[in-house]
């Protein structure tokens, strides 16, 4: 078995064990090293109070934020990779994550299905593309989960479903895939699709080849070139652009680099080409980004699609 193929594992099940008696879990994360691509059929809510590094949701690919909000809904393949650069540098930096995950039915079958809960069923279908809190919804959420986790286990259901409700009606957040991502990729493409895009999380900042990339999946070039544009409406060489480039701004908003170091450090080996792709995905130049980033310590990165 070629290498790239024992490295690039399929999104795999993650089994999630409650405490128990226990029907939702609350917990924090530190991102472990090598933190896998999986999916889990509990709906997941996450709050990152501190973190470095990137979010890869779906096709979604952006750099962490501390104080972001962020809603997953069930078997959305996700990880996030710490910046392993900086805390390599920094072993005494800590992560600080709260993440909640339940099931759909974790009180009961028909729960979210009468009328008094249906628009938190509305919620966590819209929720299967992934969900980001803004704005001042994001801060009156930070500050119940805090409070969630003291709380006993009666008492955080409760304010689960107070958070859940709070967010079902409000309008203070974006989407995080587009709609076609989870309706148009059946079963077995998703694992090649997911297959692909472990790989290259793993793998950005390398030289990466197209051959090895297909063999991933057992097609020729050609073929898995066609297959990725079908499945996804880019190329795969477009798709690692955005992934190069998402790590690119991330190291960007940290502004001790200058941007020579990021663009080699983000897997370009071209300066101007780094240029080029840079204005055309994010609509600036890395400088504008910088200075924008630096005016609004907040400003995130978000890929022009």
């Amino acid at each position: 078995m070629p290498q790239a193929q024992r490295i690039a594992q399929k999104p795999h099940l993650l089994k999630i064990i409650p405490s128990l008696g226990n029907s939702i879990i609350i917990k924090g994360d530190e991102i472990v090293w090598n933190n896998p691509w999986h999916f889990h059929p509990e709906i997941e809510l996450l709050y990152c109070i501190k973190a470095r590094g990137t979010n890869f949701i779906g096709n979604n690919i952006s750099a962490i934020e501390e104080g972001e909000i962020l809603l997953f809904g069930k078997n959305l393949p996700h990880t996030r990779q710490r910046d392993k650069e900086f805390y390599r540098q920094y072993p005494n930096e800590s992560i600080q994550t709260i993440v909640v995950q339940f099931k759909e039915c974790f009180l009961g079958q028909d729960f979210f299905q009468v009328k008094e809960f249906s628009h938190i069923k509305q919620l966590l279908d819209k929720a299967q593309q992934g969900i980001k809190l803004t704005g001042s919804l994001k801060d009156e959420i930070s500050e119940k989960l805090v409070h969630l986790t003291k709380l006993s286990e009666t008492s955080a259901i409760l304010e689960l479903l107070s958070i859940l409700n709070i967010i079902a009606h409000s309008e203070e957040y974006i989407f995080l895939n587009p709609l076609s991502y989870l309706k148009e990729v059946n079963d077995k493409d998703s694992r090649k699709i997911n297959t692909i895009y472990s790989y290259t999380a793993q793998h950005f900042k390398d030289a990466v080849s197209l051959p090895v990339v297909a063999d991933l999946i057992n097609l020729t070039p050609s073929a898995f070139c066609r297959y990725f544009k079908t499945r996804t409406r880019k190329s795969y060489f477009d798709y690692l652009s955005e992934v190069r480039i998402s790590y690119a701004c991330e190291l960007l908003m940290e502004n001790n680099l200058d941007i020579s170091e990021i663009c080699f450090s983000s897997g370009f080996n071209s300066l101007s080409n780094f240029h080029k792709l840079f204005k055309r995905i994010v609509k600036s130049t890395p400088s504008e980004y910088r200075e924008k980033g630096n005016k609004k310590v907040s400003g995130a990165l978000t890929v022009k699609r």
